[in-house]
C-alpha cells in the first residue's frame, strides 16, 4: 500500500528504510578511506571527482613518513597531474600574524604553515571545500583549515586556500593528490563529499 504524507507537515519516525532515491539539497557521503601503509601520494581520481558535483567537502589526516615535512595538493585535469607553476595559493599561521602566498606555484594549496612531525599524535588533520571543479568560467579553488603537530609536538593550527590561475580558469578539474614535499604519506584517512546545488 501506499500513504500519502501532507508536503506542509512534519514528518517523526523512530526508523525508516527506503528503496528508492531521496532527493533534496544535502552533502552526499562519497567514499571514506584508510591508509595503512606508505603511498608516495594519495589521489582522489575522477570516480569521485567528476561532473556530478561543482563543490565537495575533504576532511582527511596525514602523518608523514619524514620528520619536518609539508603537506602539498595538486589537481588533475583530463586524468593528468597538473605539476606546472599554475597555482595561487596562501596559508596563514592562527599562533601570530605569519602568512605565505604566491601566484605563481606547482601546488594549489600548502595545507600547514610549519613543518609537521612524524611521531605518533602529529602529522596534519584537514577539512576544507574544493569548488568550481567543472566551472569553465570561474578557477577551480580550495579553501580550508588545519591542525597540525610539529616534530616537537606543539600544535599549529592555519587556514589555507589556493585556486587555478585565471589564466587556467577554464581547466575542468577530475581528481586532487596529496602529497607530502619530503617523503612518503606513513598513514592517513581521508573522506570526501559531495555538495548537491
Amino acid at each position: 500500500s501506499t500513504a500519502n504524507h501532507p508536503a506542509s507537515q512534519d514528518l517523526t519516525a523512530v526508523n525508516g528504510t527506503f528503496t528508492g532515491n531521496v532527493t533534496g539539497t544535502a552533502m552526499v557521503h562519497l567514499f571514506s578511506a584508510t591508509i595503512s601503509s606508505a603511498v608516495s601520494a594519495y589521489d582522489i581520481d575522477s570516480t569521485y571527482i567528476n561532473s556530478t558535483y561543482n563543490n565537495y567537502f575533504i576532511m582527511a589526516e596525514f602523518l608523514p613518513e619524514t620528520d619536518d615535512t609539508d603537506l602539498y595538493v595538486r589537481v588533475f585535469v583530463g586524468g593528468t597531474i597538473q605539476e606546472g607553476s599554475i597555482y595561487a595559493r596562501e596559508t596563514e599561521s592562527m599562533a601570530f600574524s605569519g602568512h605565505r602566498s604566491t601566484n605563481s606555484s606547482t601546488n594549489i594549496a600548502r595545507m600547514q604553515y610549519y613543518a609537521m612531525g612524524n611521531a605518533t599524535g602529529e602529522g596534519v588533520t584537514l577539512q576544507g571545500y574544493l569548488q568550481n571543479v567543472n566551472n569553465t568560467a570561474r578557477s577551480c579553488c580550495i579553501t580550508g583549515m588545519s591542525n597540525g603537530f610539529s616534530d616537537s609536538g606543539n600544535h599549529i593550527g592555519a587556514s589555507f586556500s589556493g585556486s587555478l590561475l585565471v589564466a587556467n580558469a577554464a581547466n575542468v578539474v577530475n581528481g586532487l593528490r596529496f602529497r607530502f614535499d619530503g617523503g612518503n604519506i606513513a598513514s592517513g584517512s581521508v573522506k570526501l563529499y559531495g555538495l548537491k546545488d
